[in-house]
């Protein structure tokens, strides 16, 4: 995940309108939507009566999203699909972005995922506003007693609020701890190298050895926990000898795998749950406001 823990960086600023900055989130969101226009048009050719292949994935997907808004949010609102549908890609393919290592994950600026919960809170104003009148959605302000104002207004800002910072802060704090531990164990895998090519290239070749035999060792009795350490041994080994002979210096031995198992989980699990805890609130949220035809 690519995230500089002081914001994102500004490309440029256009001169209109005291200055729009382009940041790495613009591009990165606009990047995505190019991506699920392009997706969708493909993906939208050649449509048959008889589905098969890449046409069955795709309508499986739709009919599970269609089936999610249902249960959800009512028979009634099932128009509300491709909206639903729009965020949790929007917010997948966000988070999944930062993987390429250049890009920012967009979910990770709280510019987006706020613009995004502040929709959906218009989407409910509208709503409330359309079925009760404007007056009847401001007295919906004073119910059930009228002390209770300030808290419901406290509420609704607090809705959109609460929606932005949940998915931001898991996505940021993520990309955030991946840097730091990258970071840490780059510092720490300098200085364990430094020390065994100061102690001169005999102790890292006997290492590498050392390394060599307790992972044979491990194999053969079947105990994994022989295997790692012979592994970590034989590396650090092996850098050491090439940086004790100055053929190689300055690699981060100790920080290979780890941060990239942490950004797996933050980009694509934790992701992934976000972006469908995200829709499963702006489905609920939503359905409050647009009840039934006999309920109104």
């Amino acid at each position: 995940m690519n995230v500089n823990v002081t914001g994102p960086f500004i490309y440029f600023t256009i001169p209109i309108l005291g200055g729009i900055p382009i940041t790495q989130t613009t591009v990165s969101s606009f990047l995505v939507a190019v991506l699920l226009c392009v997706g969708s048009v493909i993906l939208g050719k050649g449509l048959k009566k008889r589905p098969d292949g890449k046409q069955v994935l795709i309508e499986k997907g739709i009919m599970m999203m269609r089936n999610m808004v249902v249960d959800t949010m009512g028979e009634h609102n099932e128009h509300w699909t491709p909206f639903i549908l729009t965020i949790f890609l929007s917010s997948i393919c966000g988070s999944l972005i930062g993987l390429t290592g250049f890009l920012r994950s967009s979910t990770a600026d709280l510019s987006c995922t706020l613009t995004w919960a502040v929709t959906v809170s218009v989407i409910i104003w509208y709503n409330n506003i359309k079925n009760n009148g404007f007056l009847g959605w401001l007295k919906g302000f004073t119910e059930p007693v009228v002390v209770m104002t300030p808290m419901n207004i406290v509420s609704e800002i607090a809705q959109p609020i609460s929606m932005a910072f949940r998915h931001f802060g898991n996505v940021a704090g993520g990309g955030v701890i991946t840097s730091i531990l990258y970071t840490a164990l780059s510092m720490v895998s300098a200085m364990v190298l430094r020390l065994i090519s100061a102690s001169g290239w005999l102790v890292a070749a006997v290492l590498l050895a050392a390394g060599v035999g307790l992972f044979l060792w491990g194999k053969k009795s079947g105990r994994k926990g022989r295997l790692i350490l012979g592994v970590v041994t034989a590396v650090l080994g092996f850098f050491g000898l090439l940086q004790g002979l100055g053929v190689l210096s300055g690699v981060p031995v100790l920080a290979f795998g780890i941060p990239a198992v942490l950004s797996c989980y933050f980009d694509l699990f934790s992701g992934f749950v976000q972006a469908l805890v995200f829709s499963l609130l702006s489905m609920v949220y939503i359905a409050g406001s647009c009840p039934a035809p006999d309920e109104v």
